[in-house]
């Protein structure tokens, strides 16, 4: 299957951002909580998966999505080089669910330099849940996801979804999945 960016959008965080690794990192520094990996958060419920109180999880959470820059979030591997060479196509379509898309805007600009400001288009729902409407009003078949439940609601209205794999959605293997940016090229047939 090839993918066509015309009809494709991507999430951010957990696709395109890796915000668990500044996430461990506070969590290791200011709360004492060391020694986990990115494979021990193997649930969106990260309070469940390391057993760390909510309110810890809420302070570290909220500074990741209005601080992504100041947390040092990193893009994962090859997802810069690919993001690039995509953009020289077309304009690239972000959907997420963080409630604003400012601080994700200035991240781009830093993380993506080649990339120009208007191939880059990010609509933030505040909410899972209101991707669907979003990626139906945008004309987009396919999206690419790290979130389960996401996925699932986009295969049942007949979107197609690809879980990008990740420790807290092994859970699942119905569903269409891409191991890294690497094999996402190829599925844009980026040579």
């Amino acid at each position: 299957m090839q993918l066509d960016l015309t009809k494709t959008a991507f999430d951010i965080d957990g696709v395109v951002v890796d915000v668990v690794t500044p996430f461990l990192r506070r969590l290791g520094e200011r709360h004492g909580y060391v020694g986990f990996t990115h494979d021990d958060v193997t649930t969106f419920d990260i309070e469940k998966a390391l057993g760390v109180p909510r309110t810890v999880v809420d302070e570290l959470v909220d500074e990741l999505l209005e601080s992504p820059l100041e947390v040092e979030a990193r893009p994962y591997p090859g997802a810069v080089e690919t993001l690039t060479k995509l953009s020289l196509r077309g304009p690239l379509l972000f959907v997420t669910a963080r409630p604003k898309a400012g601080p994700m805007t200035a991240w781009f600009r830093t993380n993506l330099p080649e990339v120009p400001e208007d191939r880059i288009k990010i609509v933030a729902t505040g909410d899972f849940s209101k991707k669907l409407a979003c990626l139906l009003d945008y004309g987009r078949q396919y999206f690419i996801d790290d979130h389960l439940e996401t996925c699932r609601i986009l295969d049942q209205a007949g979107l197609q979804s690809f879980v990008f794999d990740q420790p807290w959605n092994r859970g699942d293997v119905d569903l269409p999945r891409v191991h890294g940016w690497g094999e996402l090229g190829r599925l844009f047939d980026l040579s």
